[in-house]
């Protein structure tokens, strides 16, 4: 079932993204290639390295400026802060932190064993296997993305290089296990996540060892051993490092994660319990749009986890006022029927803001939060103002002009694609459950038209939703949707009350002939139990077992016959 999106010539297309001011990025460039010198360069003698500290400087300088130019340009999902900027800058020098700590521990490692007769004399370089360069890649994977990710490897690696002119190796080294790393995490949903990606780099180094072993010439096994365990102890450290500073990173920069996404989207919340308690449909609604947005974000490559948490979120603020919004309104008389449109149009605004002061209460990230106001957009709470406009049409040229500002959100659009998601699932669900006979065609054209009726009003121009993720956004939204309100079997009614089986009716009846037969005096009794005994004695008839099995029979052949009739 193809379904389609008709393009609005007035519509505008999605805006791109204003760029970083160039300053930024050179303040960004010139800071990390200073620290990088102020940490590394005293551990180069004058004899290792051809390179004057000025010339280091400016070589990692102009790597870096260039590096983040080009991610500008040409990478869609690079858009920096300031303090993704200083996120980078901070993660980066920590990166060269290590490197400097492990050289360090494999300098005295290495003089240690070289000393001390019951040791193998070890090579520093090749203790440096075990420095877990890919921590950082790791760490900002986690944190901003797969491309603020591939920029740090390139810094990254230019750093190591410039700073291990006598080993060339480290350059490709650097470069291969951080991309193995970040691709590793590229979903990252809990924590063995991270485990998982330091083996990757840990399976990935051993070659590189080798590829070292051979071109050093080592023979003797110390020699040859030493690298690879080393190789796969870093890869191991890669792991314990990045998955150790994640929290401090969410907490100290503001960011969000999957993982902490996913903790939040329990149902055991706090938020979530109280809106199921207090708005009860308004929780439902939120539900059913967390597996469509999840579904659509995953279609247009947007982050899912992140567009299902925002859903369950997004309508918090109707918890305060829970009996004016229709969902929870379980029929009776409607609150707003004693209230002016005016009245009842900023009743409904107010579930936004009510919905921020919760948010920021209990303490959910930015990104959720920005997704209470952004859902809605600047659009018009419509049928309270053609109510309004149909008063003011009443009351003639005396009626004063209907302010739309008054009957309309306050935005801002939705800025990104989890927020336009969120917008568009939201209306499309609270149709859908207005549809009297919901079959796929007609969710289908529902879809449709109110996804181009969102598009022609242009609260998607500030998003980066293009007209083919609406054509899959719309895709998934029908295919979730007609199996949620689906047509239901209409299952037939026993013909009359006492259509019933006969076994069933005749213990139903055993009672009351008990009832009948209950002796009250001596000779009743006396009378049972002569009854018991002719009973007793005729239990051995074949003509009465057979007639009990005829019975039977008949038994079985009327409960088929009610089954059939039950249509079962």
């Amino acid at each position: 079932m193809e379904t389609t999106i008709q393009p609005v010539p007035q519509a505008t297309q999605p805006a791109s993204v204003p760029r970083l001011k160039s300053a930024y990025g050179v303040i960004f460039a010139l800071a990390c290639a200073s620290a990088a010198e102020v940490v590394l360069g005293p551990l180069l003698s004058e004899s290792s390295t051809p390179f004057s500290p000025f010339g280091r400087v400016a070589i990692v300088f102009l790597t870096l400026y260039t590096v983040h130019r080009f991610a500008l340009g040409s990478l869609r999902t690079y858009r920096p802060v300031f303090k993704d900027l200083v996120t980078l800058g901070f993660i980066l020098i920590g990166g060269v932190a290590l490197v400097w700590g492990g050289r360090i521990l494999s300098i005295g490692l290495a003089h240690y064993s070289q000393t001390n007769a019951a040791s193998p004399a070890l090579s520093p370089e090749a203790l440096q296997f075990a420095v877990p360069y890919a921590a950082a890649a790791l760490l900002i994977q986690a944190v901003l993305g797969l491309h603020y990710a591939l920029v740090l490897t390139l810094s990254f690696a230019v750093v190591v290089g410039a700073y291990s002119p006598s080993q060339v190796i480290f350059v490709p080294y650097v470069l291969a296990t951080s991309l193995m790393a970040s691709l590793s995490l590229a979903r990252c949903r809990s924590r063995s996540a991270y485990i998982k990606a330091g083996l990757n780099v840990s399976l990935l180094s051993v070659p590189f060892a080798l590829a070292w072993v051979v071109m050093t010439g080592a023979a003797d096994f110390p020699a040859v051993a030493t690298p690879i365990v080393s190789s796969i102890i870093g890869g191991v450290l890669c792991a314990f490092v990045a998955s150790g500073a994640t929290p401090i990173i969410e907490a100290v920069g503001g960011y969000v994660t999957d993982m902490r996404l996913l903790e939040m989207a329990t149902l055991d919340h706090p938020l979530l319990k109280e809106l199921s308690i207090n708005a009860p449909g308004t929780w439902n609604h939120s539900m059913v749009m967390g597996m469509m947005v999840e579904a659509a974000a995953d279609a247009v490559g947007a982050n899912a986890v992140l567009a299902r948490t925002g859903a369950y979120f997004h309508d918090i603020g109707k918890m305060k006022k829970p009996l004016y919004f229709v969902e929870n309104q379980s029929g009776g008389e409607n609150r707003h029927d004693k209230l002016s449109s005016s009245m009842s149009a900023l009743i409904i605004r107010s579930h936004v803001k009510d919905g921020i002061e919760l948010a920021k209460q209990h303490k959910l990230p930015q990104a959720i939060v920005d997704m209470v106001p952004q859902h809605h957009g600047t659009s018009l709470i419509k049928f309270f103002y053609d109510k309004a406009c149909k008063e003011a049409k009443e009351l003639g040229d005396d009626a004063p002009e209907v302010d739309r500002s008054l009957y309309s959100y306050p935005g801002p659009k939705p800025q990104t694609k989890e927020a336009g998601i969120l917008m568009l699932a939201d209306g499309i669900e609270a149709a859908t459950r207005t549809i009297s006979d919901p079959t796929p065609d007609r969710i289908q054209g529902l879809v449709q038209k109110m996804i181009n009726t969102v598009f022609a009003s242009g609260q998607l121009s500030e998003c980066d939703l293009t007209l083919r993720d609406l054509h899959l956004i719309a895709k998934n939204f029908t295919r979730i949707l007609s199996s949620i309100y689906h047509q239901r079997i209409a299952y037939a009614e026993p013909a009359e009350k006492g259509a019933e089986k006969p076994s069933q009716a005749k213990k139903a009846d055993k009672p009351e002939q008990e009832e009948e037969s209950s002796p009250e005096t001596l000779e009743g009794l006396e009378q049972e139990a002569n009854d018991n005994d002719k009973e007793n004695m005729d239990s051995g008839n074949p003509e009465q077992e057979q007639e009990g099995e005829d019975k039977q029979d008949g038994d079985s052949s009327s409960s088929n016959e009610d089954l059939k009739r039950l249509g079962i």
